[in-house]
């Protein structure tokens, strides 16, 4: 029985020349793999057998449950793992000791990926039906204004409405914490009457702080992993600690009454202070240094998202177009969201992972049509190089914007190749500009990346 189970492993795994290293670690044994696609998955329908199995970039794991170690000594004992398992351990020392909260924000997206796809390519679809009907001759308002179009325009927004849960989920699986707590943390400003206390009507303050109305700055998914991780901690002291009788019932009660009020009051204050002076700052900016502050814009908008500060860019863009009836904020974000397409797409090109390689390509697609989340925060947040590329050509593509005082001329939640009509103006060259600048965007965040990967390459 013992020989058949191992047998079975073995051909889960793709085969013992497939397995690198093999680890174990309370009460599970890992088994670290060189190539995911060789993985056997027809043993799992065949064994009463369960196995937990985790891809992570060009990565997989595969944990199997060994209490007794048998699994995990017997590997050993015949030479699996343990010629490479030196080297391997030390590798992984080393990058825990350089953590880094880009790689881990990336981590807990790569698996959200296939919904996110999905929905993006729906979003695409109903965006380009829109702006078709816009510029159509024909009257088409009966489909735009139909039911079923509202429908499937909702079912591509849902998951992005959602988003902050599945981040939470995905969040508290990586690290073993309670998935139902952070599910609850997660949805917390999709609560009715949290949604109505923060319309704005009136100020709202919770322990003497007050707190900015905007439900979406509380929601984005770096204050949720942040959160996610807090309450992961918190919830491993509480019930290192908990008596026998409140064991699993103490830790979500802790959380829940001590994580959630202390992030509000951090991010309350925080996001009052960016309500009162962001949005004044940069329209200053704008009007008194229009070159430096669409370079400075495109740069920087990619961080802005992580920090969930671009929802200030609206009372900016609003303002624009009722004084001057145009924009050059919004051009700002079209180089920055095409500079993390360029930089998805070199990673594309260099990968040599399949999984990997598949993603960067459906995530430049989407990118390029307006849906960032897939290249920002799967891809190009993977590894530092590629994320600060797409910062450089965000700024690239915006001081040509800014030299050349490029404008929007209508408003567009997310700029994108789609959009670009909204950047013609009858007698000027202001679309061809528009269409430069993109180009100089994504060839040098694009270009940056394949070089610096091409240089990781033939150092490793």
């Amino acid at each position: 029985m013992h020989d058949r189970q191992i047998e079975d492993w073995l051909k889960l795994a793709g085969g013992k020349e497939n397995i690198k290293l093999v680890e174990h670690d309370k009460g599970t044994t890992t088994l670290v793999l060189k190539d995911s696609t060789r993985l056997n998955l027809s043993v799992l329908t065949t064994t009463d057998d369960m196995a937990d199995i985790r891809v992570t970039g060009e990565q997989c794991h595969l944990a199997i449950r060994d209490e007794s170690l048998l699994i995990y000594n017997t590997l050993l004992g015949v030479g699996i793992g343990e010629s490479t398992g030196a080297v391997l351990q030390e590798a992984g020392h080393a990058k825990k000791n350089r953590f880094s909260i880009l790689h881990f924000v990336s981590d807990v997206f790569m698996p959200l990926m296939p919904v996110i796809l999905g929905a993006a390519v729906i979003k695409i679809i109903v965006a380009i039906i829109a702006l078709m009907d816009t510029y159509s001759s024909a009257d088409s308002s009966a489909l735009m204004d139909s039911q079923t179009f509202t429908i499937f325009r909702i079912i591509g927004d849902s998951v992005f409405y959602v988003l902050p849960v599945l981040v939470a989920i995905s969040t508290a699986y990586r690290l073993k914490s309670n998935i139902y707590v952070a599910a609850s943390i997660g949805g917390l400003m999709f609560y009715p009457e949290m949604t109505m206390l923060m319309s704005g009507e009136k100020e709202v303050h919770f322990l003497g702080m007050t707190l900015v109305s905007q439900p979406a700055f509380y929601s984005t998914a770096i204050w949720i992993i942040l959160t996610i991780c807090a309450a992961a901690y918190l919830e491993r002291i509480v019930d290192r600690w908990s008596p026998k009788f409140a064991k699993g019932m103490l830790a979500p009660f802790l959380t829940l009454l001590i994580v959630v009020p202390l992030v509000l009051m951090i991010l309350g204050p925080v996001g009052t202070w960016m309500d009162e002076y962001l949005p004044e700052a940069l329209d200053s900016l704008v009007a008194n240094a229009p070159v430096i502050s669409v370079m400075l814009l495109g740069a920087v908008f990619s961080l802005m998202i992580i920090m969930g500060l671009h929802y200030w860019m609206l009372a900016i863009i609003m303002n624009d177009m009722l004084m001057n009836g145009s924009s050059m904020v919004i051009p700002a974000m079209l180089v920055a969201i095409v500079g993390q397409a360029g930089a998805a797409l070199a990673t594309a090109l260099r990968s040599k992972e399949s999984a990997s390689r598949r993603v960067a390509f459906w995530a430049t697609g989407t990118a390029l049509l307006g849906v960032v989340e897939p290249a920002l925060y799967a891809v190009n947040m993977r590894k530092r190089s590629s994320f600060y590329a797409t910062l450089l050509g965000g700024a690239a593509g915006g001081l040509y914007f800014g030299l050349l005082s490029v404008k929007a001329f209508a408003i567009v939640g997310n700029p994108s190749l789609v959009s670009l009509p909204l950047f013609s103006e009858e007698g000027s060259l202001n679309l061809l500009h528009t269409c430069i600048g993109v180009v100089i965007s994504l060839g040098v965040s694009g270009g940056l990346t394949y070089w610096m990967a091409g240089r990781k390459l033939k150092q490793g």
